[in-house]
Parts: C-alpha cells; sequence; structure tokens
C-alpha cells in the first residue's frame, strides 16, 4: 500500500483542522482583550466555519473538473491572505471576523482535497485503511490545536497564535506546491454551474449519502460545541489558565486514538452496524456522566474523552460508507458533505452555544440527545451498511 497519498492527504487536510480549533482557548481572552461580547467573540468561529462549509460546494466540483494541484493553490493562497487580515488588523474585531471568514473560505479546499486524493489512489479496503489513518488527523487536530493554542495564548499573546498559523500554511503552502503531484487520473470533467446545482441537488435526495455522513456531522456538531463552550467553563468558572486548559485537553486527544486503534481491532470482529452501535453506547456514557456528576475538571474531561472515542470510531466509518460508491465524484460528494458540517457546527452549533449549551449539565442533555439521533439513523438505514468492514 501506497503510503505518499495518505501523507499528502495528511498534510493538506490538517490546515483546515488547525484553524477551526487552534484559536478557542483565546476566546476568552480575546473578549477581554478588544472589549468584545462573547457572541461577538463566537463570530469568529461561527463565520470560519461558514466560509469552510460553503466554499466546499464550489472546490469539490472544481477540482473534479480542473484536477487537484490548482484547486490546493487556489485555496492555500485565499487561506494565506485571510491569516494576513487577521494579524495585521488583529485589535480590531470587525476585520479580524472578516479575516477568519476569508480564513474559512480558503480553507474549505482543505477538507474536499485531502478526503478526494484518497478516493483517487486508493480502492475497496485500502480506501478503508488509508481513511482510517487520516481519521486521525482530522479528529485529533481539533482537539489537539487548543493544546498549542493555549499554550502559544498564555505565554506570547493571543496574536501570536495567528502569527504561528500564518507560519504553518507559509510552510504547507510551499512543501504541497513542491511535491503534491496531481492524482486525478481518470479524466477531468467539464466545469458547469448549473450542472453542479443539479448533481448537489441530486445527492442530496440520496438517501446513502445523508445516511453515511449523519454520523460524522453529528459527533463533529458534539464535539466542537463542546470545545467552544468548555475554554469558558473552565478559565470562567474553574480558573484555569489558557495554558492550563491547553494542558488539559491532551488527554482527549488520546480519547480519538484510542478509538481509532480500537476501531481497527474491533472490526475484525463486528460488522459496520455493530461497530456504529458501540461508538453511539459510548456517546451515551458521556451524556449520562455528565448529568449525573458535580461540575469539575475531572467531569468534565471523562466525559469529553469519552466523546472523542466514539468519534474517532465513527468518523473513519462515516466516511468510508459515504465516499466506496462514489468514485468519478469523490470531489463532489466530499465537498457536499464537508459543506454541510462545517455549517450545521458554525450555525446551529453557534446558536446552540449562544443560548443554549452554557454549562455541563446542557452539555451533557446535548450529548444524549445526538447519540439518539445517530441511533435512529442506524436504525433507518440498515441497506447502506453493506460497505467493506476490513480494515487490512
Amino acid at each position: 500500500m501506497k503510503k505518499t497519498p495518505i501523507l499528502l492527504a495528511m498534510m493538506i487536510i490538517a490546515t483546515g483542522q488547525v484553524g477551526v480549533s487552534i484559536y478557542l482557548p483565546s476566546l476568552p481572552l480575546i473578549s477581554q482583550s478588544l472589549d468584545a461580547s462573547q457572541a461577538d467573540v463566537q463570530l469568529l468561529v461561527t463565520l470560519f466555519l461558514v466560509g469552510f462549509g460553503v466554499s466546499q460546494l464550489f472546490y469539490g466540483p472544481l477540482s473534479d473538473a480542473i484536477g487537484r494541484r490548482p484547486v490546493f493553490i487556489l485555496g492555500q493562497g485565499i487561506y494565506l491572505l485571510g491569516t494576513v487580515i487577521c494579524l495585521v488588523f488583529s485589535q480590531h474585531i470587525h476585520i479580524l471576523i472578516i479575516g477568519r471568514l476569508l480564513q474559512g473560505l480558503g480553507a474549505g479546499s482543505a477538507s474536499v482535497l485531502g478526503r478526494s486524493v484518497l478516493r483517487d489512489s486508493y480502492e475497496g479496503a485500502q480506501l478503508t485503511k488509508a481513511l482510517s489513518y487520516i481519521s486521525i488527523t482530522a479528529s485529533i487536530l481539533p482537539i489537539a490545536a487548543p493544546v498549542l493554542g493555549g499554550w502559544i495564548a498564555f505565554y506570547l499573546g493571543w496574536q501570536a497564535v495567528f502569527t504561528f498559523v500564518l507560519i504553518y500554511l507559509i510552510a504547507i503552502f510551499t512543501l504541497g506546491y513542491c511535491i503534491l503531484p496531481e492524482t486525478m487520473t481518470y479524466g477531468k470533467t467539464h466545469f458547469s454551474i448549473a450542472g453542479v446545482v443539479r448533481n448537489y441537488g441530486a445527492l442530496l435526495t440520496n438517501s446513502q449519502v445523508i445516511s453515511s455522513a449523519s454520523y460524522n456531522w453529528i459527533s463533529y456538531l458534539a464535539s466542537l460545541v463542546s470545545l467552544s463552550v468548555m475554554p469558558f467553563i473552565m478559565q470562567h468558572e474553574l480558573g484555569l489558565t489558557s495554558a492550563q486548559y491547553g494542558s488539559v485537553m491532551i488527554i482527549p486527544s488520546a480519547g480519538l486514538m484510542i478509538g481509532s486503534i480500537s476501531l481497527n481491532i474491533l472490526n475484525r470482529y463486528l460488522e459496520t452496524r455493530q461497530l456504529l452501535a458501540v461508538a453511539i453506547s459510548i456517546m451515551l456514557m458521556a451524556g449520562c456522566w455528565l448529568l449525573v456528576t458535580d461540575v469539575s475538571l475531572v467531569n468534565l474531561i471523562v466525559a469529553f474523552t469519552l466523546l472523542t472515542i466514539a468519534q474517532g470510531m465513527s468518523f473513519p466509518l462515516s466516511i468510508s460508507m459515504l465516499l466506496a460508491p462514489h468514485k468519478r465524484q469523490a470531489g463532489s460528494v466530499s465537498a457536499l458533505s464537508g459543506s454541510i458540517q462545517m455549517c450545521l457546527a458554525g450555525l446551529f452549533g453557534g446558536y446552540l452555544v449562544e443560548f443554549w449549551i452554557d454549562s455541563q449539565f446542557a452539555m451533557g442533555l446535548f450529548y444524549l440527545l445526538s447519540a439518539t439521533v445517530m441511533g435512529a439513523v442506524l436504525l433507518s438505514s440498515r441497506k447502506h451498511l453493506h460497505v467493506q468492514r476490513e480494515f487490512a
């Protein structure tokens, strides 16, 4: 099995995932420094995710039409521009918000390209195995990035986080420009706006696409809502610094690795449906833990780690089921799924954080609700669970 496409896909996806969450520990600091409300600061997350999501609808068909490499250069270039704006105008909250939107519009290329490069390069069981590897990157980074972001913000100031991201993006852009080949070898398609709209319409009515992707949408929403709320609970209610918050978030990162490793082991003995049921059961345990325990650092971390274990298991299963039947439309299918995922997390997640989920108890209820919805999808979509179950 070739390793280069996996490494390239991990490199590409990393740029988008870092942009989602590396700033989260800095939100209380930004609010205090710029005298901005929590709602205004939450827009730094919401608009990035909306830009990230909506732009994928463009990048997916474009990558199917002109190739993966040109879209990488275009998207990462826009991402770099947005980061420069954030850094230069970091003392102006409204311009900072615009810069974050522009960052998201560029970062949308990363999710589409990472999955498409793998779909171009692998088939069958090898595709599932490749996706299980990349799920470690896509799952761990949204939680591991706040660890680094918290340390940088505490010791160097929250503006230094933007400086780090700029340096990181320049390095990845340079590396990708030099070594990323064109992986789409089966022929390009004609890019037509009308055709794109019709195709997305057909995919939106495809029950296999919606049911397969929904596990990832729901678990990602639960994770991101948690990451948006927990800095305020831990720093304001429990008295942690941003650096201490970043340090304790190492533990849930290990949970994602545990979930991915457990999936590879259990997949030898259980079917896809059973594996998803295990992941959903773990999420239910996380919700129950938050409901029956007192508010404390340990209880929050235990529950969130259980959630990340569930996410580490469900993510590769969801993406494998989603992409397996759609080789020639890998870009478009990835784009639609990623767009809905990010817009759901950005808009609905932002609404939840602002109007409902502001405590440990509310997080517990949300975990239970999320697991219940995933269970309902599992019960109603048996016919789509015949995909390959070997990760060998």
